[in-house]
């Protein structure tokens, strides 16, 4: 469909994608890692972009992070990935607080709104939320206008630390 909207003529579709991808709404990084005593990566180690499901930016990450490791064992590549997963929780708590309120202040049926405003926003702003690296203006610019859903909605949604 996309192609045919473009005016592309495909001779050959060669295949479909579909798939589902991780988002996170909440949860407790401690006791996550308290249940990994070895070491892991990928989404078995939370390593995703919370809104999008992306992981191979972050799998990337973790490959550099350990490239530079003076030390390779076991326990360093454990030691290692558990820091950088939890560095990466705490940064990603502005994408948590986005999902609760995109799924549960809102009805379902309602969600494209809140996507078209996001996807009318600038170009290099979408780019810094897909990378991970909003700057304070962006978290601003995202959450300014005129709300996608209930403000009381949003705000409970907001407070929702566990489900």
């Amino acid at each position: 469909d996309y192609a045919a909207q473009q005016g592309w003529q495909l001779q050959t579709l060669l295949r479909e994608e579909q798939g589902a991808l991780p988002i996170t709404l909440s949860g407790n990084a401690d006791a996550f890692w308290q249940q990994r005593p070895l070491a892991c990566s990928g989404l078995r180690a939370g390593l995703f972009h919370p809104t999008t499901g992306y992981s191979l930016p972050l799998a990337v990450a973790v490959a550099d992070r350990l490239s530079a490791l003076d030390v390779f064992t076991s326990a360093s590549i454990h030691q290692a990935i558990t820091h950088f997963a939890r560095e990466r929780w705490q940064q990603q708590r502005f994408f948590r607080m986005l999902n609760r309120m995109l799924f549960l202040a809102g009805p379902a049926d309602s969600r494209w709104r809140v996507m078209q405003r996001f996807y009318g926003l600038p170009e290099d702003l979408i780019a810094r939320f897909y990378a991970g690296k909003l700057t304070l203006t962006d978290r601003l610019r995202i959450l300014s206008g005129k709300p996608p859903v209930p403000v009381l909605a949003a705000l409970q949604a907001i407070m929702t630390t566990h489900r």
